[in-house]
């Protein structure tokens, strides 16, 4: 696929092979020929898994909260089933602690050795996670589709940004056909949801990121990391990136593999990274930032958006 916009953003086809066009100044400006830049005028508060503090994660009602929480994005986790639909799940196995099965007991086995029919016979929304006291169960919930939450979040949230995680595993065999089955769904499913010009490409697989430029350019694309641990030395995680050519300079390198986001944990964000990230025309979007020091923190040190299990809790102390 591509192309899902039909006029991308002049800076685009200017830019350099492999490096992300600079923001414009008015980042929020939209017109025939410029596609909406992430985050547009407003910090982006965006709710994780949906609002997870506040309702079982991935779940459509979840999606549902982070909305009437106010947020003005929101980040999901989309994996392939065995029959090649894409569905907003985070975990590669069907977990206890999260999970009930209705029908065939499934815990245990694995997201992308099950077909959509089976994935439907669980529960998600049952099973609370003691981490979040407020959090709301929503029985008989069940696992949904890529589809299926675009189109809520369309009908309930239309200018929403959506963040959009590839569950992808470079270290695992048959990687190669996985990424691009899951990339080419996902493309399908924006495209298809008029979502295109408000979706972030997002994921630790900077492979992903590499693929996503060549077939899709006009998307705009979010490089998540773990410092030291997917960004080091070797790590199997940096697509092409040779991380020798760029070392401390975390910014530098989500520039080179061509991404227009950085998206580290926030424990690693300071005023110096943001700084670097501007002055590559990258975004800077932490996760997961749910304690009030953490929020004002991150936002003083002049982030562009923020993940958040709690969007209510990061609006009333940020917004």
């Amino acid at each position: 696929m591509q192309q899902l916009l039909a006029s991308p953003d002049p800076a685009l086809r200017a830019a350099t092979p492999g490096m992300p066009p600079p923001l414009p100044a008015d980042r929020g400006t939209t017109g025939p020929d410029r596609p909406r830049r992430w985050p547009g005028r407003q910090l982006d508060i965006q709710g994780h898994r949906g609002a997870r503090a506040l309702v079982v994660e991935n779940t459509i009602p979840s999606f549902l909260a982070a909305f009437d929480a106010g947020a003005t994005g929101v980040e999901l986790d989309v994996r392939l089933t065995a029959d090649g639909q894409v569905v907003v799940w985070h975990d590669p196995r069907i977990e206890a602690e999260k999970c009930r099965p209705t029908a065939e007991d499934l815990i245990g086995a694995r997201v992308d050795e099950l077909t959509l029919e089976q994935l439907r016979t669980i529960d998600v929304g049952s099973r609370r996670l003691s981490a979040f006291p407020r959090q709301r169960d929503v029985p008989d919930a069940r696992i949904a589709t890529l589809p299926e939450v675009l189109e809520v979040g369309r009908d309930r949230a239309p200018e929403v940004w959506w963040t959009i995680e590839l569950k992808v595993d470079p270290t695992e065999p048959g990687v190669r056909e996985t990424r691009g089955r899951l990339l080419d769904g996902v493309l399908e499913a924006v495209a298809a949801a008029g979502t295109a010009r408000r979706s972030l490409i997002h994921s630790f697989d900077w492979a992903v990121l590499e693929l996503a430029r060549d077939q899709a350019p006009e998307l705009q694309r979010s490089a998540l990391v773990v410092t030291g641990v997917t960004y080091t030395d070797g790590s199997p995680w940096l697509g092409s990136l040779d991380w020798r050519e760029h070392g401390d300079d975390l910014a530098g390198a989500v520039a080179a593999v061509g991404a227009h986001v950085v998206s580290p944990h926030h424990g690693s964000v300071d005023a110096d990274l943001v700084s670097r990230a501007h002055d590559l025309g990258l975004g800077v979007l932490p996760w997961t930032v749910n304690e009030p020091d953490d929020l004002r923190r991150v936002v003083a040190a002049g982030v562009d958006g923020l993940i958040t299990d709690d969007p209510e809790l990061a609006l009333s102390v940020v917004g």
